[in-house]
């Protein structure tokens, strides 16, 4: 059977959007890159990569983590931002994706503009750890930097961290100041609290776990509006009387902005089963961290949104000057 010139275009014309959705429906059919924008060896890289592990379990392909470190996570980020949107290219980062562009200068991307979310991977707090013969409670360690002649010490993984904010909201509501220290990344923070030449700090679950279960550091409080349940004993901020330190906060899976839904859905099935998994759920609480009630892609982007209004809230009312 003939066909007419103007039918022989129609049909080139639907060619592409055919390959495309032929090109989703096995989607899958190549390895995919997990960009983590921190160091390897740390405890964010070691979450990525079980997931990693676990995905290709479920999707068929190799899913390879490139660790790409720098600047608060945004040399990973903007690499991400600016990767094709096929799904291949995946970002694994926490809430400073979308608190940088309040906190920091020179953000060359939007977290809602430029990234599509995929799924909640866990939630992280922060803890507030003085050195092993520092105060025992949260009341006593305010109490003693009222009565210090000089502001007190505490080291946060950077300047205009969200930690760095922490130290603030404590010190503005115990009404005395902080000489804040800041450090390239959680590590070096350890030493200094051990031997005593910081007065306080703040540091991840899995480093309390690590050095207060031996008795190197001492933790005082937790952010978050519950306890993490691998550190029962650790009372958050708010059920002490120090508000504002609740704010959300995540890590999860990304990808590119205008990333087809299909692909979307297809990769958050995948993370969300391998966070299901009981032997992942066990490591993410060893870790200190708090595995997470699974959600939907539209569901985490409201969470996106949450912690971005409330780190907007803490910014507008803070003294911290960008640098």
């Amino acid at each position: 059977m003939s066909i007419s010139r103007r039918q022989t275009l129609a049909l080139l014309g639907t060619a592409p959007f055919a390959a495309g959705v032929h090109a989703q429906s096995k989607f899958p059919d190549r390895p995919i890159k997990l960009i983590v924008p921190y160091p390897p060896g740390g405890q964010t890289d070691a979450v990525a990569r079980l997931f990693a592990q676990k995905v290709e379990g479920v999707l068929g392909q190799p899913v390879v983590v490139d660790n790409r470190p720098g600047a608060n996570s945004m040399i990973g980020s903007e690499a991400v931002a600016r990767a094709p949107a096929d799904g291949y290219t995946l970002l694994f980062n926490m809430t400073a994706l979308v608190t940088n562009p309040l906190l920091l200068p020179q953000v060359n991307y939007d977290p809602f503009r430029d990234f599509a979310p995929v799924a909640r991977c866990y939630e992280i707090t922060g803890i507030w750890a003085v050195p092993p013969q520092g105060p025992r409670t949260l009341a006593e360690f305010m109490q003693r930097a009222r009565e210090a002649p000089k502001p007190l010490s505490f080291g946060t993984a950077g300047h205009a961290s969200t930690s760095h904010y922490f130290g603030e909201i404590i010190s503005r509501a115990g009404g005395f100041s902080l000489n804040h220290v800041p450090y390239k990344g959680e590590a070096p923070i350890l030493p200094d609290l051990m031997s005593g030449r910081l007065d306080a700090g703040v540091v991840s679950g899995y480093s309390a776990m690590q050095f207060a279960g031996d008795g190197r550091i001492r933790v005082l409080a937790t952010t978050g509006a519950q306890r993490i349940p691998s550190l029962p004993q650790l009372p958050t901020f708010q059920e002490l009387g120090i508000g504002g330190l609740t704010a959300e906060s995540f890590a999860g899976v990304f990808a590119p902005a205008k990333t087809p839904p299909a692909v979307v859905d297809r990769l958050a099935d995948a993370f969300t089963r391998a966070g299901a998994l009981p032997d992942v759920r066990e490591r993410i609480a060893a870790f200190g961290l708090q595995p997470p009630t699974p959600i939907t892609p539209t569901q985490f982007a409201a969470v996106m949104r949450k912690a971005y209004d409330e780190w907007a809230a803490i910014k507008s009312t803070s003294a911290i000057q960008l640098q």
